[in-house]
C-alpha cells in the first residue's frame, strides 16, 4: 500500500481508523475481539468531504474534523470508491448531515447500536430504498436520528448508491446497516465497490 498525505485524500474516501490506545478505543477493540470479529484493531470509520475533512459519527453526534489538527495523531487505511459518482455523491451527503447537525443537533450518537453490532443479529436498520427515503426525510425534518460510527458510514455509500441506480445490498453486502467498525473493513476488503487506496501513518500529514 502506498503511504498518504492529506494532499492525496479524495472526497468520498472511506476512512477505517486505527486503534490508538485511548480508553475507549481499547475498550471497542476489546468488545470486537471478544466478539471474535476479525480487524479488531480497526475501531472508527468516516467519509472525507475534501482533502482535510472527515465527517463521523463519535460522542458528539455527526461531526466534522480536521485530519491535519483534531485526528492528526491517528492512523488510517483508506478505501476509495472506483465509482467516482459514488465518491463524489459520499462527500456530499456526509457534509449535508453534518450540515443537518450543525443546525439541529438532533443526530446523536448510538451507544446501545454500537454495542449490538458486535452481536450477528443484534440490531436492524433501514436497508431498503424506499426506508433509507425514509431516514433522509426524518433527517431533513430534523428530528432526532441515532448513528454511530460504522453505520453512519455504511448508509451514506449505501443511500449514494441507490441515487446512481446501484442496489445498496451490492456496495456492502450486509442487509444491515449497523455492521462494527471491525466487520466493516471484513466488508471492504474484498469488495468490488471500492479499491485500498493506502494508508495514512500517524502525526504524517
Amino acid at each position: 500500500m502506498n503511504q498518504l498525505r492529506c494532499r492525496d485524500l479524495h472526497p468520498g474516501d472511506l476512512m477505517l481508523k486505527f486503534n490508538a490506545g485511548g480508553a475507549t478505543n481499547r475498550i471497542i477493540a476489546l468488545g470486537q475481539r471478544m466478539a471474535a470479529q476479525l480487524n479488531p484493531q480497526v475501531v472508527h470509520a468516516g467519509v472525507m468531504f475534501d482533502k482535510t475533512y472527515i465527517v463521523e459519527a463519535s460522542g458528539g453526534g455527526i461531526h466534522a474534523s480536521d485530519m491535519r489538527v483534531q485526528n492528526k495523531a491517528f492512523g488510517y487505511v483508506v478505501y476509495r470508491p472506483r465509482n467516482g459518482a459514488i465518491a463524489n455523491g459520499a462527500g456530499t451527503c456526509a457534509k449535508m448531515m453534518f450540515d443537518i447537525q450543525a443546525r439541529h443537533g438532533k443526530l446523536k450518537y448510538s451507544v446501545p447500536g454500537a454495542v449490538k453490532s458486535l452481536f450477528p443479529g443484534g440490531a436492524t436498520a433501514p436497508h431498503s430504498p424506499d426506508a433509507m427515503d425514509v431516514l433522509l426525510d426524518r433527517i431533513l425534518e430534523g428530528r432526532t436520528q441515532r448513528f454511530f460510527c460504522s453505520q453512519f458510514v455504511v448508509y451514506v455509500y449505501q443511500f449514494v448508491a441507490e441515487q446512481n441506480g446501484i442496489r445498496a445490498d451490492t456496495v456492502f453486502r450486509a442487509r444491515d446497516a449497523k455492521v462494527s467498525p471491525s466487520a466493516l473493513a471484513s466488508l471492504l476488503q474484498q469488495n468490488g465497490h471500492f479499491d485500498e487506496a493506502g494508508y495514512m501513518m500517524p502525526n504524517e500529514r
